[in-house]
């Protein structure tokens, strides 16, 4: 063979193997994470451990926020592509000004994860006793934000809703008397709860109007999904199969546990008790006339969105 023609057949070669080797390149994602150490929002970090994004051909990059705020903001800039864990009645005000955020699964139905505490020597023993007093959440349009509204107005108590942070932050202003009473997720705080220095004056499942309402999603936006669909399919598909495992035995109840540092079984009770599967279920929205309804009461949309509104914002992405 000539050296001529040799070239030539390396060359057709090389283009030959170059859809191969394009193919073969995951397709790196973004997500930024609302509040690190809840059983929900670790389920990204569970299947990058167990590989079933990497089977999906997909490459993940993950930031954890204090909450809905900063994640639904860094999605909004493009910092990230894909925002986890993000308070419904916060995304519905986003989106009515004008940014361009698509629901594209949901992420949380209900309200069982949360619970609200006070220190062991407070002479508040429920809700009942809270009139005048500090109540906490995370952020201004949060899950938690949403689920205590519905706890004060259920019990008619008129207690000061407070914006603390994450549930480090909150226990912290619990602790050194900044604040009356505090918000977590179980497990955190269950430990303390147990050792007696804190004491469960509130459960999110009191709140009977949250029971079949989704309270948190996952969201884009309109140019990632135009960008990155099949992308996002395999993403959520990946997603669906860590759930499947995540509920099917008891190792990611192990890795929950090392990673807070708590009992494992403290954690397999919070993921048994708090946390059902089908609460975890991404292919849809429920309670999306209450959820609106309440968005109107609070202030944060002006009406009810339209039909045509609706469909534009909530664009599930179904694994394929």
């Amino acid at each position: 063979m000539t050296i001529k023609a040799l070239r030539s057949t390396l060359c057709i070669l090389a283009l030959l193997a170059l859809p191969i080797s394009q193919a073969s390149a995951a397709d790196k994602l973004k997500l930024a994470i609302s509040q690190k150490g809840q059983w929900d929002t670790a389920m990204a970090e569970f299947g990058m451990r167990e590989g079933f994004f990497r089977d999906e051909g997909i490459e993940l990059e993950l930031f954890y926020t204090n909450g809905t705020a900063e994640t639904q903001q860094a999605v909004i800039s493009g910092s990230v592509d894909v925002g986890i864990g993000v308070g419904f009645l916060g995304l519905l005000a986003a989106y009515t000004k004008g940014a361009p955020v698509r629901v594209i699964a949901s992420e949380w139905t209900g309200a069982s994860d949360f619970f609200w505490y006070v220190k062991s020597d407070s002479p508040v023993k429920s809700l009942a006793d809270a009139d005048g007093k500090t109540i906490g959440f995370s952020t201004l349009g949060s899950s938690s934000n949403l689920v205590v509204l519905a706890l004060l107005d259920q019990s008619k108590v008129k207690a000061k809703p407070t914006p603390t942070g994450g549930t480090a932050a909150t226990m912290t202003q619990v602790l050194s008397g900044q604040i009356d009473i505090g918000w977590s997720q179980a497990p955190i705080g269950l430990q303390e709860v147990k050792e007696g220095k804190l004491r469960i004056v509130a459960k999110g499942s009191d709140a009977k109007a949250m029971a079949d309402q989704t309270t948190r999603v996952s969201i884009s936006t309109a140019d990632v999904l135009a960008a990155k669909r099949p992308a996002l399919e395999r993403f959520m598909r990946a997603y669906n199969k860590t759930l499947d495992w995540a509920y099917g035995g008891t190792k990611s109840v192990e890795y929950f546990a090392a990673e807070l540092k708590i009992p494992f079984e403290l954690a397999l009770a919070a993921r048994d008790q708090n946390y059902p599967k089908d609460a975890l279920r991404l292919d849809v929205v429920r309670g999306l006339e209450p959820t609106m309804q309440q968005a109107v009461e609070l202030k944060r949309l002006s009406e009810p969105l339209t039909q045509q509104q609706t469909n534009e914002l909530i664009q599930i992405i179904h694994a394929k």
